[in-house]
């Protein structure tokens, strides 16, 4: 069994035909790309790859930065004896989440072409061929965001996206 290209995990499925990335991974892309893919489209397209680049910088120092605060709040609420409070924070799943998002980031960081490879059906609508970044609408349909063509209504891209209590 292959082993996953972001987090070294045993890959569990093969997502990405080119890619040996485990679900776990392949879900954090998800929730990157779809929020990269919103706002590509928003903005049509203009100078994707900068924009992509600067993206990425971005959300890699901001998760850098937040975990470096959350370091040293877990450390103030040790100072304090807080120690049940503390140990739920280092250890709870936002711990985690925020690791494996920022392994995620800094593989797309060095891995730029993923982008071409994940979009590559994305560009233009497959039934009526318009552009995705002048035509296309999104919807909330319970838990997920579908993105789809304004001209002919084909569903282009649905994304699962619950809300959080």
């Amino acid at each position: 069994m292959e082993t996953c290209v972001i987090c070294g995990e045993l890959q569990d499925t093969k997502h990405f035909p080119k890619y040996n990335i485990c679900t776990t991974c392949h879900d954090l892309l998800e929730d990157l790309m779809s929020e990269y893919f919103l706002r590509t489209i928003r903005h049509k397209g203009s100078d994707v790859y900068q924009g992509y680049q600067r993206y990425l910088e971005k959300s890699s120092k901001y998760l850098t930065d937040y975990k470096k605060i959350q370091s040293e709040s877990r450390r103030q609420i040790r100072e304090v004896g807080d120690r049940l409070h503390s140990e739920m924070e280092s250890s709870g799943l936002n711990q985690r989440y925020l690791e494996l998002l920022l392994k995620t980031l800094e593989w797309l960081k060095a891995t730029p072409e993923f982008y071409n490879y994940y979009f590559k059906e994305y560009y233009m609508c497959p039934s009526c061929g318009s552009s995705i970044f002048d035509h296309f609408e999104k919807h909330e349909v319970g838990d997920w965001l579908l993105i789809s063509c304004n001209q002919c209504g084909t569903t282009i891209k649905k994304y699962y996206s619950p809300k959080l209590v």
